[in-house]
């Protein structure tokens, strides 16, 4: 069942990716593209070597670090992108919307679900939210330098609205970057308290190691 659901995760990240490809010029300057890729990657090795504990591939910080871009990816195109709508209707929109579904909605659904069914017995630290914190800091880099890089006429120079300096000024942007590394840092906490709470009343013959 694990390996079937892993497999169908890399799947639907895989078809997401490939969507924004043909469809976006740069879907890689994204964090949803950045994410997602990083989720492909980590179950596509997962599936292709043996789980053996206490390694670098079945470490829960890892593990945990990938669950929660996605799930952090998810959070922010559903309430700030779509403004909390149906996502339904992205179904019918062409390709890109297809892509959208897959990437904002399917694999960050299916990233949480593995993340409460598998593993159990593998506990994330109470410090990892701090570590987990190093890739998003290293793409708000990557999009403020990209944005110098760029002419000020460039349309969508800062990728996401609500980083975008020319609108929100440095003060603003500040805070827009504050709150989301306090949601990063927030929603990580959740993740383990409901990784444990799940482990906890999950009996011990159900546990899959």
């Amino acid at each position: 069942m694990r390996t079937i659901w892993r497999l169908l995760l890399v799947c639907a990240a895989v078809a997401g990716l490939v969507c924004l490809g043909v469809s976006l010029r740069t879907p890689w300057v994204y964090f949803t593209g950045q994410s997602n890729l990083i989720l492909a990657l980590y179950y596509g090795w997962r599936l292709l070597g043996r789980d053996t504990p206490g390694t670098l591939r079945t470490s829960p910080t890892l593990k945990g670090a990938v669950t929660l871009y996605l799930v952090i990816t998810g959070l922010v195109a559903h309430f700030f992108l779509m403004r909390g709508a149906n996502p339904l209707p992205l179904l019918g929109g062409g390709v890109r919307q297809v892509g959208n579904f897959l990437l904002h909605y399917v694999t960050p659904v299916m990233a949480l679900v593995d993340w409460l069914a598998f593993d159990r017995t593998r506990r994330p630290r109470w410090a990892d939210p701090a570590r987990w914190l190093a890739f998003p800091l290293l793409y708000g880099a990557f999009v403020l330098i990209r944005a110098s890089l760029l002419p000020e006429t460039t349309a969508r120079r800062y990728v996401y609205p609500f980083l975008n300096v020319d609108r929100l000024g440095w003060s603003g942007f500040t805070l827009a970057a504050l709150g989301l590394v306090a949601g990063f840092v927030i929603v990580g906490y959740l993740l383990i308290a409901l990784h444990r709470l799940t482990a906890r009343l999950t009996p011990p013959a159900q546990v899959t190691a």
